[in-house]
């Protein structure tokens, strides 16, 4: 016997049939995601930026839904790109994941990420900040995560780097000893260090390469990556992207004092040819003056 509509609504009210059959629309596409990963309760700027991205695209593209992927490491989250198992990860950029996934060229940090600000133990703080040059840096034990590419920059600019398989594991390794220096961008280190009694933020000199972070989208998902560039655009133009990255970045970037730092500048060897460099709009003033050329 058929079922009539208002006894429809009211086993579908009553989770008896499933909402499709009750006429409701359907949910709105998911979009998994892998990005920075903080400790519990630490805001998550990668997340805002994304967000802003798709908000400004909602009217032409239509809603959707994030769900986080769990903690993995960033050579594992470029094999679930590539698979479908995962739509968008954030990574600093090179030839291998411009390569494997649909990279949308536009730099999260302005660029910022690449300029690194030693952390090392406060016990230490004199004998390290005397530091002048790269050739007295490069005797320094520098510790850093098997899978950025940062590791590799390091290397390739002959310095000797331990390789540890998560972040969080070099705050023990700086207490024991064990390493000399951690280095993280300039616009990520202090709330980190913060909650580290131990450990400071050396002051004087920093570490400097191209670097810039973007976010990757599968290749599956093209559609995806094509939404992710038009947002940019939105976000750029309209002053959006401006006005968040100031109130999220602007007040670390005022405590770390760049300009008052001795640059040591290293190479970039895997620096793709299509990184964007002359467009104006994509990089922090202090990156296109000293970093960029």
């Amino acid at each position: 016997m058929p079922v009539s509509r208002h006894r429809r609504h009211c086993l579908s009210a009553l989770g008896l049939l499933p909402a499709l059959a009750a006429g409701a629309p359907p949910a709105a596409p998911l979009i998994r995601h892998s990005l920075v990963q903080l400790p519990e309760g630490v805001p998550n700027y990668e997340l805002a930026v994304l967000r802003l991205l798709l908000d400004r695209t909602q009217a032409s593209h239509g809603p959707c839904r994030l769900e986080a992927a769990p903690a993995m490491t960033q050579s594992r989250a470029f094999l679930q790109l590539g698979s479908g198992e995962l739509d968008i990860a954030s990574s600093v950029t090179t030839t291998e994941h411009e390569a494997q996934t649909l990279a949308v060229r536009v730099c999260l940090y302005r660029g910022l990420l690449g300029i690194r600000l030693p952390i090392a133990l406060k016990r230490r703080r004199a004998e390290l900040q005397a530091v002048t040059g790269l050739q007295q840096a490069r005797r320094l034990r520098l510790a850093q995560v098997e899978s950025w590419p940062d590791t590799q920059i390091l290397k390739a600019n002959g310095w000797p780097v331990q390789a540890i398989a998560r972040r969080d594991s070099f705050p023990a390794l700086l207490e024991r000893e064990r390493i000399d220096l951690f280095a993280l961008g300039a616009i990520e280190v202090y709330p980190l260090v913060d909650a580290l009694p131990a450990l400071c933020v050396l002051d004087g000199w920093l570490i400097a390469y191209p670097a810039p972070l973007y976010f990757f989208a599968s290749p599956r998902r093209p559609e995806l990556a094509a939404r992710l560039r038009r947002g940019w655009e939105l976000a750029l133009a309209d002053g959006g992207f401006a006005a968040l990255f100031e109130q999220w970045v602007g007040p670390q970037l005022q405590r770390a004092g760049l300009n008052d730092r001795r640059w040591l500048k290293l190479r970039n060897p895997d620096l793709p040819p299509d990184t964007p460099l002359r467009d104006e709009r994509l990089w922090h003033p202090l990156v296109a003056a000293r970093l960029r050329a």
